[in-house]
């Protein structure tokens, strides 16, 4: 029979609820699952910057990982390749290397939506004592929590734990801390002590592997895309989670809303969208813009169903859609000559305005001419060219502003070109879409027939150059 848990909602901290937690734990520990942290757990690639500011290539197969350079090197700092190792030896009690720090994860990203605040969390690494009697101080896991998303401000003091007792072969061990607000973003961190109290008496030499993290009795998915309170441009309509180790399938629930919800319920008022997935993604059906989405993954852990966090995020709105037209090559008329601009433009919400605007460059008409755009305010709309002197051929470009009715309001721009040309042949060979290529069009008017004869009879026996004699 499947217990289902409630994955840590409101979790308190009284006696009576540590004993009911501690009961569920003797029952249900198959669902504390691990879930890597947002890092290749075995540590391949990269360099970062060691203690006193070292920088300490991950390159698992010489010393050069060692931190600061302190101690002499020793067998110890050999190993396989996959794992980070440390050796520190210090003179004086107190303080640690810092070996490696994740890059600031919010909490957004990592999946705990701050309502659920305060939170239990374990981080965890598997760890080897490389040089047994050395490491007097243990090994450091820490835990920085941030008011902010850069990392910048901590919201309370950051709390370490010295880990004692590490073993001469790779084990899980695992530091319990509470994410309370204003916690927005969080840093993991881990090191290797100087000495706790007295000075180590020998270096200290650790490895460390697997950085993860878990929940105090259950872990739910973690890791949603969109972050929680996300954007997500309806086009894009792929969500996706972390599951923990050892999810046999899960179970997605989607609920939507066209305003913000206080207390959205996706098992009971949304849709179940996919039911026992062993996929970690999934494509939204039927998304729309401009939309709230409240979603929940419940993860089965094969004898127990491990609820997860309500997670949100927003379709953002879709601009119109706008086609100004294709361009124009065309032959000069008289003045006036009239242009027809034809556009196509839609939208979801509907379309509130068209603007069109004459956007040619001075230098790409006569400067004579007059350009008069009958009406801006429509889909579709002409264009009066007059010159009274001389031609109105140029190049012309006008612009189509489309704004719809959403809140707030979104506009799109398209342009299109006009070419006024003075010939046919002078358009054609202009429009890349014409194959027009001149032969037997003696007189220019893009068409082969009688009147193209009498030219070629006309100056058949014509001299051809004034550089030679005609004969």
């Amino acid at each position: 029979m499947k217990k289902m848990f409630e994955g840590v909602n409101g979790m308190k901290t009284n006696i009576g609820v540590l004993a009911l937690l501690i009961c569920i734990v003797m029952v249900t520990t198959a669902v504390k699952a691990d879930i890597l942290l947002s890092t290749n757990g075995d540590f391949s690639g990269g360099t970062w910057v060691g203690n006193g500011g070292n920088i300490m290539p991950l390159q698992w197969n010489n010393y050069n990982n060692r931190i600061d350079n302190w101690g002499p090197p020793a067998d110890a700092d050999y190993n396989d390749g996959g794992y980070v190792v440390a050796e520190v030896n210090a003179t004086a009690a107190g303080g640690y290397a810092v070996v490696y720090q994740i890059n600031t994860i919010s909490l957004a990203a990592l999946g705990i939506p701050e309502a659920s605040l305060p939170v239990d969390i374990q981080f965890c690494s598997d760890i080897n004592d490389l040089v047994p009697g050395g490491g007097g101080g243990g090994a450091i896991l820490k835990l920085e929590c941030y008011s902010d998303l850069t990392g910048t401000t901590l919201a309370y003091p950051a709390v370490e734990t010295q880990i004692l007792g590490i073993g001469t072969s790779w084990a899980k061990y695992e530091a319990l801390y509470t994410i309370s607000a204003p916690a927005k973003s969080l840093k993991f961190v881990f090191g290797v002590s100087t000495g706790w109290t007295v000075p180590n008496a020998k270096p200290s030499s650790y490895a460390f592997d697997n950085l993860k993290i878990n929940f105090l009795y259950y872990t739910p998915a973690l890791y949603p895309i969109p972050n929680i309170g996300a954007a997500l441009n309806p086009a894009d309509n792929v969500i996706s989670w972390t599951n923990p180790e050892g999810t046999i399938d899960a179970d997605v629930y989607l609920q939507t809303s066209t305003v913000p919800l206080t207390s959205p319920d996706p098992r009971v008022n949304g849709t179940r969208i996919a039911q026992n997935t062993t996929a970690q993604s999934l494509t939204v059906p039927s998304i729309q813009a401009n939309r709230y989405y409240y979603w929940v993954v419940d993860v089965n852990m094969g004898s127990s169903v491990v609820q997860g966090f309500t997670w949100d995020f927003q379709t953002s709105e879709v601009p119109p859609t706008v086609n100004a037209g294709p361009d124009q090559y065309l032959v000069a008329t008289a003045s006036p000559m009239t242009l027809t601009l034809n556009a196509a433009a839609s939208d979801d919400h509907g379309i509130t305005s068209y603007a069109w605007t004459n956007i040619t460059a001075a230098g790409d008409k006569d400067p004579a001419t007059v350009v008069t755009i009958n009406s801006a305010a429509t889909e579709d709309t002409t264009v009066t060219l007059t010159n009274a002197t001389g031609s109105v051929t140029g190049y012309y470009q006008f612009s189509l502003a489309v704004t719809d009715n959403a809140t707030p309001p979104q506009t799109t721009t398209d342009t299109v070109a006009v070419g006024v040309y003075g010939t046919c042949a002078a358009a054609a060979i202009a429009d890349p879409t014409d194959d027009y290529d001149g032969v037997g069009d003696f007189n220019g008017d893009c068409k082969v027939d009688l009147n193209d004869f009498a030219s070629f009879v006309d100056k058949w026996l014509d001299c051809d150059s004034l550089r030679r004699p005609c004969q």
